[in-house]
C-alpha cells in the first residue's frame, strides 16, 4: 500500500490506487488499509517473532491493536493524538514457554471515522529439525599423553554445546573403559568440561552425543589415543608461517610454493590454501625451505600437530577446494574449513605482465582460463632481464590489476603499487605461470618438472 502524506491521501483497494487532493468527508465510509508483511507465523515456545505492518487511510488512524488472548497478548498503539494518515509498526511477539498451538493473532486497525479493518494471522508450530552442535568440532582422533612416572594420561574434554531451541543433555561413552556418563544441560549454550583418566596406552573408541529438548541428537565418534610422549623439536613463536603442498617438490617452483600464514597470536597462525585434488596434503614451515623446522601431525594421532622433521606426516585435506587453515603450535592443534568464493571475485579475461619473460617487459600476454577463477599460461624466462624479475596480472585495460608485496607474501588488487619479485637462480627454461583470482595467489613453476 502506498504511503500517504498529510497533504495527499491515497488508498489502495483491490490493486487500484485512488488519489485525492483533499481529506474531507469522502473517507467517512472508507475502512483503513492494513498491510501485514507476513500472512502466517510459524514459531515455537520461547521464540520472538517480529510482526511488521502498515496502516493507512484518508481519515486519520486512531489505533492499531494486536491480540492473541490465549497467549496473553493485547498490545494497542493509541494514535488518537497524532492525527496521521499512515502508521508503520514493528511489534515483537514473544511466544510463551508454555504456548499451545494453533492460535490466531488478530490485528485490528481503526480510523477516526469509526471504520475498522481486521486481519487474522494464523500461528502454527514450527517443528525443530536442527541438531545441536559442538564448538570446536571434535577431531576423529584425539591424543592423550601418558605420564611415564604415574602411568596415567588425562583427557580434558572442553567444548560448548549449542542449540537454537534448547539443550537437554550430553553423553560420553567409552566402552573399553566401561565409562558412560550423561550430563544434563539447559539453555541455548552450555559449556561442557570433563576430565577422564587413562591408565594404559591404547586406542579407545569414544562417542559423544548431544541431545536437544526436541529429541534431535548430534553424534561424534572419535578415537582417543593414549600414548607415551613423542619426541618433538623445540617450537618457537615465529613471526609468520608458510603452508606448503606436500605432494609437490619446492625445487620445481621458482615462486609461489610457500603460501604465507599471518600470525594471529602467540604461536597461532592463519592462512588460505587451494587443494587442487582430493586428499591433498600439507605441511607447515617457518622458513621458505623444508630443511629446518617442519610441522605436521603425529603418525599415531592425526589431530596432533607437532614439530619433528622426518617423523611427522602431512595433514590431509579430503576434498578439493578452497580452505582456511588455523594452527596453534603450542596447543598442538589445527583446524581446516572450506571457503566460499567471495562475492564479486574477478572472473574475466586475465593477462600476465612483468619482467624477465621472453615477451617484452611490461607488455601483456593473455592467460588460459582453466576453470572459474583459475588461470595459467606457458611461457619462458629470459636470461637478460631488467634489474629484477617481477610479475603481476591484469585485465586488458589495466583497470583490475593483481599485485603482491615484493616478497610475494600477500596478493591484492590495486591500480598501483608493488609487484611480486622472484629469483630464477639461473633458470632460463620454460615455465607455467598460474593465478587464482578467488583468493589471489600466483605461482611460477618450471615446466616438465
Amino acid at each position: 500500500m502506498k504511503n500517504i502524506k498529510s497533504f495527499i491521501c491515497a488508498l489502495g483497494v483491490a490493486g487500484v490506487t485512488f488519489t485525492f487532493t483533499g481529506c474531507n468527508n469522502e473517507y467517512d465510509d472508507v475502512a483503513p488499509g492494513s498491510y501485514v508483511e507476513t500472512e502466517r507465523i510459524e514459531t515455537f515456545p520461547g521464540d520472538k517473532v517480529m510482526v511488521s505492518g502498515t496502516v493507512s487511510n484518508g481519515s486519520p488512524i486512531s489505533s492499531v491493536s494486536l491480540v492473541c488472548e490465549e497467549w496473553g497478548i493485547n498490545h494497542v498503539y493509541d494514535r488518537t493524538s497524532y492525527n496521521d494518515n499512515v502508521f508503520v509498526y514493528e511489534y515483537t511477539l514473544e511466544v510463551p514457554d508454555d504456548a499451545t498451538f494453533n492460535q490466531t493473532l488478530t490485528i485490528t486497525a481503526k480510523c477516526k471515522n469509526g471504520k475498522s479493518t481486521v486481519r487474522e494471522i494464523p500461528i502454527s508450530y514450527l517443528p525443530d529439525t536442527s541438531a545441536p552442535v559442538a564448538t570446536p568440532a571434535f577431531n576423529t582422533q584425539i591424543g592423550v599423553e601418558m605420564d611415564v612416572t604415574s602411568n596415567k594420561g588425562v583427557w580434558n574434554i572442553d567444548f560448548v554445546a549449542s542449540d537454537d531451541r534448547g539443550l537437554k543433555s550430553v553423553s560420553v561413552s567409552i566402552p573399553s573403559l566401561s565409562y558412560n556418563e550423561t550430563i544434563e544441560l539447559s539453555g541455548l549454550n552450555a559449556s561442557v568440561k570433563k576430565t577422564i583418566d587413562f591408565t594404559s596406552p591404547n586406542t579407545y573408541p569414544c562417542t559423544i552425543t548431544i541431545e536437544d529438548v526436541s529429541g534431535n541428537v548430534s553424534v561424534s565418534n572419535m578415537d582417543v589415543v593414549a600414548m607415551y610422549p613423542e619426541t618433538e623439536d623445540p617450537i618457537q613463536d615465529y613471526s609468520g608461517m608458510y603452508v606448503v603442498d606436500a605432494n609437490e617438490d619446492p625445487d620445481d617452483y621458482i615462486n609461489g610454493y610457500y603460501r604465507y600464514m599471518d600470525r594471529k597470536g602467540e604461536y597461532q597462525y592463519e592462512g588460505k590454501f587451494y587443494a587442487a585434488t582430493d586428499d591433498s596434503k600439507v605441511y607447515f614451515t617457518p622458513e621458505r625451505n623444508l630443511e629446518g623446522d617442519l610441522y605436521g601431525v603425529s603418525p599415531n594421532v592425526s589431530s596432533k600437530l607437532m614439530n619433528n622433521n622426518g617423523y611427522v606426516l602431512p595433514v590431509t585435506i579430503e576434498k578439493a577446494g578452497y580452505y582456511g587453515i588455523f594452527i596453534d603450535l603450542q596447543a598442538h592443534t589445527y583446524s581446516i574449513w572450506p571457503l566460499v568464493v567471495p562475492e564479486g571475485a574477478y572472473n574475466g579475461d586475465l593477462y600476465l605482465s612483468g619482467t624477465g619473460f621472453t615477451f617484452t617487459d611490461w607488455t601483456t600476454t593473455k592467460m588460459t582460463k582453466v576453470s572459474d577463477y583459475r588461470y595459467k599460461i606457458e611461457t619462458s624466462l629470459n636470461s637478460s632481464s631488467a634489474s629484477d624479475y617481477q610479475y603481476c596480472f591484469t585485465d586488458s585495460y589495466w583497470s583490475t590489476v593483481f599485485r603482491a608485496d615484493a616478497d610475494s607474501k600477500w596478493w591484492f588488487s590495486a591500480a598501483s603499487g608493488t609487484c611480486a619479485v622472484f629469483e630464477p637462480d639461473g633458470y632460463t627454461g620454460e615455465v607455467i605461470v598460474t593465478f587464482d583470482s578467488a583468493y589471489p595467489w600466483g605461482t611460477i613453476k618450471k615446466k616438465n618438472q
